[in-house]
Order: C-alpha cells, then structure tokens, then sequence
C-alpha cells in the first residue's frame, strides 16, 4: 500500500477501535446497574461483541499501518459516541435516554464503517468493515426494539396511572 492510503488507514481504524472501545465501557457499565438479569446479560453480550470488534480492528491496523512512524491526525469519534461517554460514568439517566443514545452510536458506527470501507485499499479490511457495517446495523436493531419495548411498557404504566385517577 502506498504511504497515503496507509495514513489513511490508520485514521480510520483508530477512530473505529476507539468507537468500539467507548461502546464496550457503555454497554458493561450500563449492564452493571440494571437489576433485570436478561437484560445484564444482554448488555455484556453487546459489551463483548464491540470488545471482540476492537481486537480486529487493532489487528487490522498492526498488520496495514506497521510503517507508520508516530502518530498523526486523528478523526474524532462519532457525536452519539462522545455522548456514551460523556454519561457512561454518570448516574441517573433513564433507561430509555440510555438506549436511545446507544441507537444513535451504532447507527453512528454503521454509517462510519459503510463510508470507511470504500476508502481502505486492503480486501480483508475491508471485508471486516463490511462486516462491522452489518454487527452494527444488528446492535442498532436490538437497541431499537428493546427501546420500543420500553417506551411501551412506560405509555401502558402512565395509561394505567391515568385511569386510576
């Protein structure tokens, strides 16, 4: 590969595995504070997945970027992942809020990984790119219908709250 595609790739594989670390801390903390046991579950299995994912990615960029000399410029992560972890840490935030960031970054994330994998030259780069395109759009998917799952469940209690009254 040629030094600008290599450059290339590094910015954009860093930013991933970055990404997949902030999503992993979120989905691990969020899982530690939920009571529900399928739900802990659910959330470690997800924290697991973007672990998993970051491994690759780091792979990818000791195997495509072993030339590169120091570091250069960064592209900052998404916005939906500067907001995961602005809150991983914090207390108090509705389940739903929380699920709703998460749909944004993995949407965030497949968008991200659908643009990046037309830029790196490298085939099994960009196969995992693809692959990721489609891990995300999954977890976004999940997000989602537990986040409906969810808002239901708080209309059926605030209609029932409603009645009783």
């Amino acid at each position: 590969m040629e030094s600008l595609e290599i450059a290339r790739a590094r910015v954009v594989l860093d930013r991933l595995a970055d990404e997949k670390e902030i999503a992993q801390n979120f989905f691990n903390k969020v899982g530690e504070r939920l009571e529900d046991v399928d739900k802990r579950r659910w959330f470690r299995r997800m924290g697991q997945d973007e672990k998993d994912q970051r491994k690759i990615l780091i792979k990818h960029r000791k195997e495509l970027c072993r030339d590169v000399i120091g570091d250069g410029p960064e592209l900052p992560v998404s916005a939906g992942h500067v907001i995961l972890a602005e809150i991983t840490d914090q207390t108090g935030h509705e389940y739903v809020g929380l699920l709703r960031i998460a749909v944004r970054a993995a949407e965030d994330a497949r968008l991200f990984c659908d643009r990046a994998s037309d830029l790196i030259g490298d085939r099994s780069c960009r196969i995992f790119l693809k692959i990721l395109v489609e891990e995300s759009r999954s977890h976004r998917d999940e997000l989602r219908l537990e986040l409906r799952a969810e808002e239901r469940r708080i209309a059926v209690e605030a209609g029932t709250e409603v009645e009783a009254a």
